[in-house]
């Protein structure tokens, strides 16, 4: 009675959905903040000094020890470093909105996020006269290259706001700094 030939004018297209969103989930207004690469801090010309000479030292116990790529490489490490510590922090512009996470331009959809956390820290005694927490995002992506993203959040507000977006799409699960984020807020970079 019914034939199951398809129609002629009908044609088949391959859709990609990454996700379907209810009235009351789909999101309003992106959250979008600014972000610094890292507290600038003024750097007297003994710190200079006292870079290039631990990367001098470095360099010749590789030479001495006949590992000259080691030795270019610590060379290059500390060159980049003054760089870095000269030039200053930038500003990165953040977004979070339905597609994914964007930081100036690059966007880790959903799909490649695999969970993240809202964490805050206590004031440190270096920096007692801050009156607020610091908070944080981490995030962790399927990357290879950038597995880890840590971003500054304006404040505890900020940070709730952030959370609740968030566990619309991606899960929550806790996270703590890395070793190498200790490492470099002691020798304040």
């Amino acid at each position: 009675m019914f034939d199951s030939k398809p129609l002629p004018y009908a044609r088949t297209q391959s859709c990609n959905i990454s996700a379907v969103y209810t009235y009351e989930q789909m999101p309003i207004e992106p959250i979008v903040w600014h972000v610094h690469t890292h507290e600038h801090k003024d750097r007297s010309a003994d710190w200079y000094w006292a870079l290039g000479l631990v990367a001098v030292l470095g360099a010749g116990i590789s030479v001495y020890l006949n590992d000259i790529l080691f030795a270019a490489i610590i060379i290059l490490g500390a060159l980049s470093i003054g760089v870095l510590m000269v030039r200053g922090p930038r500003e990165h512009q953040v977004q979070i909105d339905g597609r994914g996470i964007n930081v100036d331009g690059t966007l880790y959809k959903y799909t490649t996020v695999q969970s993240f956390w809202v964490a805050v820290d206590e004031p440190l005694e270096e920096r007692a006269h801050e009156l607020d927490e610091r908070v944080w995002l981490y995030v962790t992506t399927t990357g290879y290259l950038h597995p880890r993203i840590t971003l500054p959040l304006v404040d505890l507000e900020h940070g709730h706001n952030v959370r609740n977006y968030l566990l619309q799409f991606v899960d929550e699960e806790e996270q703590h700094p890395h070793f190498a984020e200790h490492v470099a807020e002691l020798l304040g970079m």
